[in-house]
Order: structure tokens, then C-alpha cells, then sequence
């Protein structure tokens, strides 16, 4: 090995020659650095570091980590989702929520149900990711992306319990995953809207319709009106009130693919009030 010339390095493997010319490939754990273990996905260890490629990784739990028993379960790469163990604990890396041990989840029968929506169980526990759920997963029915039913009950995000009429909760419109209302009141995510309408509440035709033009971040950015006032919806981020004084002809408009509240006297954009010139 200390005859070889090295001309390229990998993570993983290095690019030699020999003294006769030849090229081929060594690797790493096998040829050299024999304490090193690739873990997959990118992901390796010796005996005192995780590294994720050529970078150490998870530095705040290594106290905590079992680096001789430390593996790899599986790997849901388009997801940014990833489940390892050791001896002691079952630990997740993801989008949803960084590097973090999973509470009271064992190695030794954790599995996992369904790696593309996050949901686990071990023992007498079923998760959501990272999240303990307070119900059995068999016992839950999706509303849609973002709230669940588990009996009379509704949940927003899995783990929240709304406080709602369950019989009459429904989805304002189906391109829309975080408004709902009940026979009382428009949620938006887990909170009420105050003031709001759901009698009457609904999104505009013409920035929501089938045939509506394309504006800028349309898949997300609505405009709503119901009887008293009117809204901007960020789908994921919040809901904004327009206290328009020409709610009659509050109305939907793109200009240069940029979409617009309007009334008589202004345009609002992402809620924000401009005069019309």
C-alpha cells in the first residue's frame, strides 16, 4: 500500500497507481482505514464519529450514541428521512425535524409502517416522526395532509386535538389542506379565525378556479371573502384579515403575474394595502 500513488480521493475510495502504471481503486474499510464502516446513504463511522460523506455528523449525541452498535435502517432519500439504531435507542434525520432520539422507542421492535408519511411504532407506541401519538395509528382515519380523525375526535398535524364540531367539520375547498370550518367557526390550521363567517366564507373563483390564471406562488396564495370582511390565505404560514370598506367589490386580479385583492380604492398584495393609482 505505501507503494501506490494516489490520484484521486473519494469518500469512500481512493484512485491509485502502482509502480507499473496500472490504475484501479482501493476502498475505504476494506483496503484502508479497516475501523471505518459504511453505514449507506452516505452516512459511515469509526470508533469515535458518525460522518455524513467527508463531514463529522450528529456531534451533540455522540455522548448519548452507541457508536459500536450505531446502523442504518432505512432511508427514505426524496423525503430527507432516515432511521438508525443502536443497542440503546432508535434515533430519525429529517426535514421535519433535524436529528433526534425517538422517546421511548426501542430497537428491538421498533418498525416502520409507512416511511413516506412517517408513521412508526414500537411496542404499546405508535409516532408520527419524531412525534408519540396518543392514539393507535389503526385507529386513525386522514381528513387529508394536514388533520386526522380518531373517533369523535379531530387532529390537526396528528398531535393537536381541535376543539370543533366534528359532525359538521369540512374542508373549504380542496386545494386549500389548512382551512376547514365547522357549523361554528373557520379554522385555519388548529385556530380559530375570529370574526370569521363559515356560512358564507369562500375563496375566490378566479385565483382558485380550475381556469384561473397563473400568478406567482398561486399553489399557495388565495384570496377569500365571506359577509363581513376580507382574507389573504398563506396556505402554510397564515391568514390575513383585509378590512376592506368595498367588501361587495373585493375581487381577484393579476397584473405582470403578480396576484392582487382589489376594490375600489386599493390593491392588496399578500394582504398588504397599496393605493391604486
Amino acid at each position: 500500500m505505501n507503494d501506490l500513488i494516489i490520484l484521486d480521493l473519494f469518500w469512500d475510495r481512493q484512485l491509485v497507481k502502482d509502480k507499473s502504471g496500472k490504475e484501479f481503486e482501493i476502498f475505504r474499510g476494506k483496503d484502508y482505514d479497516h475501523e471505518w464502516v459504511n453505514l449507506g446513504n452516505g452516512y459511515s463511522k469509526d470508533n469515535n464519529c458518525i460522518y455524513y460523506y467527508d463531514d463529522t455528523c450528529f456531534e451533540q449525541y455522540l455522548n448519548k450514541i452507541d457508536i459500536a452498535s450505531f446502523s442504518l435502517i432505512e432511508a427514505n432519500e426524496a423525503e430527507n428521512t432516515i432511521y438508525f439504531k443502536d443497542k440503546n435507542a432508535v434515533y430519525l434525520k429529517s426535514y421535519m425535524c433535524g436529528f433526534t432520539i425517538l422517546p421511548e422507542a426501542s430497537p428491538n421492535n421498533f418498525r416502520i409502517i409507512d416511511i413516506d408519511n412517517g408513521y412508526l411504532t414500537s411496542g404499546e407506541f405508535d409516532y408520527w416522526y419524531e412525534s408519540k401519538l396518543p392514539y393507535a395509528l389503526s385507529e386513525m382515519t386522514p381528513i387529508n395532509e394536514s388533520y386526522q380523525r380518531v373517533g369523535d375526535s379531530i387532529f390537526f398535524a396528528h398531535t393537536i386535538k381541535m376543539t370543533c364540531d366534528v359532525n359538521t367539520f369540512e374542508q373549504v375547498h380542496p386545494k386549500v389542506a389548512t382551512v376547514f370550518k365547522d357549523k361554528g367557526n373557520l379554522y385555519f390550521k388548529n385556530e380559530i379565525v375570529e370574526g370569521a363567517n363559515p356560512a358564507t366564507f369562500h375563496f375566490l373563483e378566479d385565483c382558485i378556479g380550475n381556469n384561473s390564471p397563473y400568478y406567482l406562488e398561486c399553489d399557495i396564495h388565495f384570496y377569500a371573502k365571506d359577509d363581513k370582511q376580507a382574507y389573504f390565505v398563506n396556505e402554510p404560514f397564515g391568514i390575513k384579515i383585509i378590512k376592506t370598506k368595498d367588501l361587495e367589490n373585493f375581487r381577484f386580479e393579476v397584473i405582470d403575474e403578480i396576484g392582487y385583492g382589489r376594490d375600489s380604492n386599493y390593491r392588496y398584495e399578500k394582504g398588504r394595502r397599496k393605493k391604486v393609482k
